[in-house]
């Protein structure tokens, strides 16, 4: 399976979107696993899903003058800052790395 099989892009997106809204480890993994469970267990799925994370769709650049009334904008609706985002994607890449390494064995 590729990172861009649509089942990868799922996953890496869940498990990303997951820790983003504040899950664990333990929450975010066993998510991962029923709905990987729930597509018939593909094989090098969490191995494709981890390179897909690094695929995901990333916010626009934004020139540094206009970065605080960006940051400003994101606060007043509750979208979380950038690093959460990056934070997050970090943590699933290496949740997923595991997840397919316990599968492999």
């Amino acid at each position: 399976m590729t990172p861009e099989d649509p089942i990868a892009q799922g996953l890496a997106t869940m498990a990303s979107a997951g820790f983003e809204f504040g899950g664990d480890d333990e929450q975010v993994a066993h998510d991962v696993r029923t709905m990987w469970e729930q597509l018939g267990s593909p094989a090098g799925a969490f191995d494709a899903a981890a390179r897909a994370i690094a695929r995901l769709p990333q916010r626009p650049e934004v020139p540094l003058a206009d970065q605080a009334r960006r940051r400003a904008f994101e606060r007043a609706v509750g979208i979380n800052p950038v690093e959460v985002e990056l934070t997050a994607a970090m943590s699933a890449r290496e949740l997923l790395e595991r997840m397919a390494r316990s599968v492999a064995c």
